[in-house]
């Protein structure tokens, strides 16, 4: 898994409107169009799960920052093949690259450096949903901050991504324990937000939640993995929409609703300017 931090300097006449998750999705999707149309079209499709994660993107001064964690080395090629171009071509026209970070995410340093957590907090930085447990229809949006579809969602990301943490059973048996309310929600300051997508929408929330592992349940093994998957979603966003800037938080310890950035480990650091 790579993480890139691209500074930009758009072309004439760019400007920001709506969500500015929107416009780093595009960028990416364009720049994987470019270096091979078949990307595009196979995440288009839905034959395959989203692949990146965007960050809603920052304009500083007269340039912007595009920041994209690629799960997939597929996309991290094709990333780093138009870095290395100078330029990335869009419809807007061509921004061209100032300088450039990237950082490859060490999956079992994280795990082999959690700890068990038993108070935490999550501060939800754009809209987050999830979604229901399978077998549900209609598009049900889940704008609450519920500890088990937090988790789960971030769990098989890894799994789907990085490799497995632990075997089926294993994993039947941590999913079971947070649904069974293995970790709680101890307090929260959330509101819900609207945001429309062309003819499309999608519900979230924002602000932060305290969590708290429920004593009658608690387990340290189940609790490292917490707090190795809270640390993953700092990098990866959590829920619905990642590939376009939902999902978005910091995670702390302590659960006091003020988080404190957790660094991910990273094997390797690579700056280009």
């Amino acid at each position: 898994m790579h993480r890139f931090s691209v500074l930009l300097s758009p072309p004439p006449g760019f400007q920001l409107r709506g969500f500015k998750g929107f416009p780093s999705y595009s960028i990416v999707m364009e720049t994987l169009e470019s270096e091979d149309p078949d990307l595009v079209a196979v995440r288009r499709s839905g034959r395959i799960q989203t692949d990146f994660s965007v960050r809603p993107i920052k304009m500083e001064g007269e340039s912007l920052t595009l920041d994209v964690t690629a799960f997939t080395e597929e996309v991290a090629l094709a990333l780093s093949s138009a870095i290395l171009e100078g330029a990335i071509r869009t419809r807007w026209g061509d921004f061209e690259i100032l300088r450039v970070r990237m950082e490859e995410i060490d999956p079992d340093a994280i795990l082999s450096s959690s700890r068990p957590i038993r108070k935490f907090s999550v501060k939800f930085e754009t809209p987050t949903f999830f979604r229901p447990k399978g077998g549900v229809r209609g598009g049900i949006f889940i704008p609450i901050p519920l500890p088990d579809r937090m988790l789960i969602s971030l769990h098989r990301t890894w799994n789907r991504y990085l490799g497995p943490m632990e075997d089926e059973m294993e994993r039947e048996d941590f999913h079971r324990w947070l649904e069974s309310w293995g970790v709680v929600i101890s307090g929260h300051n959330v509101r819900t937000i609207k945001v429309n997508d062309g003819d499309k929408f999608a519900v979230g929330f924002v602000g932060w939640a305290n969590f708290s592992a429920n004593p009658a349940y608690e387990d340290p093994g189940y609790l490292r993995k917490v707090d190795a998957l809270l640390r993953f979603g700092e990098i990866a966003n959590v829920g619905g929409l990642r590939s376009k800037g939902f999902g978005v938080i910091s995670y702390g310890k302590g659960g006091s609703g003020r988080t404190r950035k957790m660094r991910a480990v990273v094997q390797h650091t690579a700056a280009i300017e």
